[in-house]
């Protein structure tokens, strides 16, 4: 099997590279377009991931999957709200937020086919 530590060092490796990405297209676009481009991406990459079985091992897996898609995303969708709701949209802010997750699991499965039909 794996050795756990190299799973950990690569999920870390994983994190710090997509977190460091989103920080870098947050400081050139501004928060809501960067929440939205990062969170587009970073759904698109994993569909495109989990259907490629090569990154089903451990340590791809650790390193794209967990690591960089987990720190590119995380918390995105739920801060799209948030900001919505600080520019006081009221409830139109959770309709946006739902519109927003539907269009990342659209995205996600487009990517997810493309990728399918790719691999085969």
């Amino acid at each position: 099997m794996f050795n756990d530590g190299r799973i950990i060092r690569l999920t870390f490796l994983g994190g710090a590279l997509g977190s460091l990405m989103r920080f870098a297209i947050g400081a050139m676009l501004g928060d809501l377009i960067s929440l939205i481009i990062v969170n587009l991406l970073g759904t698109a990459l994993l569909g495109w991931l989990n259907a490629n079985k090569k990154y089903d091992n451990g340590e791809l897996s650790a390193l794209w999957k967990t690591g960089f898609a987990g720190g590119f995303t995380t918390m995105s969708g739920v801060a799209t709200v948030i900001y919505f709701e600080s520019a006081s949209l009221g409830v139109l802010s959770y309709a946006l937020g739902f519109l927003f997750l539907a269009l990342g699991l659209a995205v996600y499965w487009a990517a997810f086919v493309v990728s399918r039909k790719q691999v085969r």
